[in-house]
């Protein structure tokens, strides 16, 4: 490749990965970033002798002038100056690119780039600013090496010079349009080269002090997912879609966890009032109770379902009979934390900040920008069904929310639920009746209708019949309500299931696995009461646990990247740290043990395989000798010319160089001066160059050499 196409080509692959790293997780408007990438390609062509740079300067100029006016506005009216301020250095790279002549052109594009990639540090948190990252530090060492290079050979053989200008151009021209500078093994030696610092950051990144959780990051605008909402409204129209989308990962014990294992119900949020085709959280609801344990990197909260308080001592007990949940969760709309059933231990990283008004309904609510790690430990096994049956009781204080129902209820609705649960002598058969009956006389559908003025749970069970998982779970709990003895009973919405990941065992909870579900209150149980799951929504076409074919293994291995990426890089904290520094010492410790128990014949076997690696290398050498033993050595260093040689001498006779000068300005110099061999030494710096760089050296230009070396010492001696 051409010297000069190669340093072009290497400054737009640095252009292109910062723009990617900038643009890839989604900041900037998709228009902006197809103009911006089709801005840049045009640019490639828009350079003399095909365009006059000169005569377009001034369009450039009032067009950012007006740019930066409505970015200054933008910035202002919507707060956002990150991005704002990203797609302004888009805009100003462009501009340079299609501007590009002199040194100054390029450094300015080097400068851009750099900070578009800094912007995007902040504005993408996806795993394509590792890929872009990495891109960047490669490229970047080949176009400031070759700009380096450029910047040289234009200065030393063209700027500064004063005499035979239109020679010099062509010396620039001849040597820009070589192809001997740049080669495979040039470009082959930075990159390892460039790898290995890349190598070394990641390195010190890990190991220096974090100075706290998301410090340095934006907080991400929540995602909007089709199923879950933080409320529930029955009703409208249209079709609810499965989308794939992950929005928590949760390593667990691989029996929950496997891809055989059973569904889980990931609990979100959960409403005590329904009114008016709604689930509320009403004023009344009991709060969450919980008691709190500060440490000095986490927090710990232990909920008490039925306000019985745990000893501190039986905390670490009743994690022991749970089951652990380690969960990252991307930014929703909602400020909810999920665990899977009944969560009753929930730690997090103690900076992490609560959410201000009281959480009511056993909800645990955390104000999250960005990915959440924490650990929930819970209860997934329910308590035996004779226990549930023979529950018996008066209701906690404030339970009452849960059996009240508005009027609103149509009359057949009400004695529907008395016939479903007739003859049923305790409160688990009766909502056993409830969602068998459901199940049975009613379908799963995803597309939505309208009920208009009618009440919504009462056109579902009377008049359309088929509904999504919300209707289900509101009928339950409607009906529940409605039984004699009322049924205490609460609405809750969250996740059910998730694909299994077996390339790093954990479970992917995706948008499409949004659910809603019940929780019937057993007073009693277990002493003071116990919330039991209950699922009245029949098996549907769900997106499932995965499939097996290599395009679903294909998008598991890609979102474990992200995954690493998100846990590693974007989320890694001081707790990420410790657990990485704790792993660390423990390889270590293990390799050390494994090591000493087997250094008795470890030690020989190494010692022998060193000795066999280089008897085996000797060997080959003096094979390879044998076969061809006139085989040319390697080639020496180039070797100065004679008249080289010559001009070095004459160059130190002459005194004091000053630091960068070439021989062209030395020989400018001293004619300037009137030096008394000003002229010899002009000659024979023009043989100079001809010999050395130029290949062009004779026995007569040798001989030349000689005789003004000669009048040169001659004339300084005089």
């Amino acid at each position: 490749m051409r010297f000069a196409v190669a340093h072009k080509v290497t400054t737009y692959m640095l252009v292109v990965f910062a723009f990617l790293a900038m643009t890839g997780g989604g900041a900037v408007a998709a228009p902006l970033t197809l103009g911006g990438l089709a801005a840049i390609a045009v640019s490639w062509w828009w350079e003399p002798p095909l365009v006059k740079i000169e005569k377009w300067t001034w369009l450039w100029t009032v067009l950012s002038v007006f740019a930066l006016a409505y970015s200054v506005l933008m910035a202002i009216a919507s707060g956002d100056f990150l991005s704002v301020g990203g797609q302004f250095l888009i805009w100003l790279a462009i501009v340079k690119l299609f501007n590009r002549r002199a040194a100054k052109d390029w450094q300015q594009i080097y400068l851009l780039s750099f900070l578009m990639l800094v912007a995007g540090s902040v504005l993408n948190a996806e795993l394509t600013y590792g890929i872009c990252f990495l891109g960047f530090v490669i490229t970047a060492t080949w176009a400031l090496t070759l700009f380096h290079l450029r910047r040289e050979i234009e200065e030393n053989l063209l700027v500064k010079h004063a005499a035979d200008r239109r020679s010099e151009r062509v010396e620039v021209r001849r040597i820009l349009d070589s192809r001997r500078i740049i080669g495979g093994r040039f470009l082959a030696g930075t990159a390892i080269l460039s790898l290995g610092v890349f190598l070394l950051s990641a390195v010190i990144f890990l190991s220096l002090p974090r100075v706290g959780f998301g410090f340095f990051l934006k907080q991400r605008g929540g995602l909007t997912l089709s199923g879950f909402t933080d409320g529930v409204k029955l009703g409208g129209h249209g079709v609810i879609k499965n989308d794939p989308t992950v929005v928590m990962r949760v390593e667990m014990d691989g029996v929950w966890g496997s891809r055989s294992a059973p569904a889980l119900h990931w609990r979100g949020v959960a409403f005590d009032k329904y009114a008016d085709g709604r689930w509320l959280r009403g004023g009344r609801a009991p709060r969450t109770l919980q008691t709190l344990e500060t440490g000095p990197v986490k927090d710990r909260r232990v909920l008490l379902w039925t306000g019985k308080a745990i000893p501190v001592t039986a905390i670490d007990e009743l994690a022991e009979r749970t089951v652990k949940q380690e969960i990252w969760l991307d930014p929703l709309d909602s400020d909810v934390l999920f665990g899977a059933s009944n969560p009753r231990i929930v730690e997090y990283a103690h900076v992490v900040r609560r959410r201000n008004p009281p959480e009511r309904n056993d909800e645990i609510r955390l104000e999250h920008g960005n990915t959440l790690h924490y650990t929930v430990w819970s209860e997934l096994t329910p308590p035996p069904v004779d226990e549930l049956r023979a529950a018996t009781g008066p209701l906690p204080n404030g339970f009452e929310v849960y059996t009240q129902l508005p009027p609103q209820i149509t009359q057949r609705t009400r004695d529907l639920a008395q016939r479903i649960t007739a003859g049923k002598t305790n409160q688990y058969d009766r909502a056993v009746a409830i969602m068998d009956w459901l199940q049975s006389n009613l379908t799963y559908t995803l597309e939505l209708r309208d009920p208009g003025e009618q009440e919504p749970v009462d056109y579902f069970l009377f008049d359309r019949k088929q509904g999504h998982c919300e209707y289900f779970a509101s009928a339950f709990a409607i009906l529940a309500r409605a039984a004699t003895p009322p049924i205490p009973v609460r609405n809750v919405n969250g996740f059910l299931g998730g694909e299994w990941n077996e390339y790093q065992g954990y479970v992917a909870v995706r948008a499409g696995d949004a659910h809603s579900w019940d929780e019937v209150f057993f007073p009693g149980v277990n002493g003071t009461g116990a919330w039991v799951t209950f699922d009245p929504t029949p098996p549907a076409d769900e997106l499932g646990r995965g499939g097996t074919g290599w395009r679903a293994r294909l998008g598991r291995w890609l979102d474990t990247l992200k995954f690493q990426w998100s846990k590693w890089v974007i989320e890694y904290d001081l707790v990420s740290q410790l657990s990485l520094f704790k792993s660390i010492g423990a390889a270590l410790k293990d390799a050390a043990n494994w090591i000493k128990a087997r250094i008795k014949w470890l030690a020989p076997l190494v010692g022998g395989i060193v000795l066999l690696v280089l008897g085996v290398t000797l060997w080959r050498r003096r094979r390879l000798r044998a076969r061809d033993p006139d085989a040319a050595p390697r080639r020496a260093p180039r070797r100065r010319t004679p008249i080289a040689e010559l001009y070095l001498t004459v160059r130190k006779k002459l005194g004091v160089v000053a630091p960068g000068e070439t021989p062209r300005e030395l020989a400018a110099r001293l004619r300037a001066t009137d030096h008394v061999a000003a002229t010899e030494v002009s000659e024979l710096t023009e043989l100079y160059y001809a010999s050395e760089w130029g290949r062009r050296a004779t026995a007569a230009s040798e001989a030349r050499a000689a005789e003004l070396v000669a009048a040169i010492r001659a004339r300084m001696a005089s």
